[in-house]
């Protein structure tokens, strides 16, 4: 590993980031320490706090990381297509997500497991992407809702989409048995969006 002179702040800081990561992906958010990420990038445990206010400063940023592969992941093509319905693009775009909780498990865990200490508010920058996530399904909500109607229908797509990780939430967590042995999730989350659009349409 490079060493101090070698590296520019931007740098270190990416490398950093690519450590933190990978970290996560092997141990769970549990295991992101600063000793373990400075071991891991030949640095001292100060390097960290030299680049990042906080471990805090650091988790969120390793958060926004995350934010920007599910954005990514839910503007994609395959859930935009025109020759589709809505209800069809929908579909594709939880099955995309439920995708995603799987191959980025330990990141979507620690995305929406971690609290910010008490007091604390999320930068701007960090609530902008957050805000930006929920888009993509409000724009596949649009033919449901008349221009004057923005506002029921970014809370269509908040619900919604809450519902959907809900159940990639117990799924995940291994907690699906607890409310039904004879569902899976697909088809609970295919029964969910057919009456959720089903019911806007009414």
């Amino acid at each position: 590993m490079a060493r101090r002179s070698d590296h520019t702040r931007d740098e270190l800081k990416e490398v950093i980031l690519n450590a933190s990561w990978k970290i996560i992906e092997k141990h769970g958010f549990s295991g992101l320490t600063a000793r373990r990420i400075a071991n891991d990038i030949g640095y001292a445990p100060g390097t960290i706090y030299n680049i990042f206010s906080s471990m805090d400063d650091l988790y969120l940023a390793v958060n926004s990381m995350t934010l920007d592969k599910l954005y990514d992941t839910l503007s994609s093509t395959e859930c935009q297509a025109p020759k589709k319905t809505p209800i069809q693009n929908i579909k594709k775009m939880a099955q995309l997500y439920r995708a995603f909780t799987k191959k980025h498990r330990s990141h979507w865990l620690m995305l929406f497991t971690y609290i910010l200490p008490k007091g604390k508010k999320p930068p701007s920058w960090y609530q902008e992407k957050i805000t930006r996530l929920f888009e993509p399904l409000e724009n596949l909500l649009k033919p449901f809702y008349s221009e004057k109607q923005s506002r029921k229908r970014k809370m269509a797509a908040r619900v919604l989409w809450a519902s959907v990780h809900g159940i990639c939430f117990l799924e995940e967590t291994g907690k699906i048995p607890l409310i039904s042995n004879q569902e899976n999730p697909p088809d609970m989350t295919g029964y969910l969006i057919d009456n959720f659009v089903s019911g806007i349409q009414n």
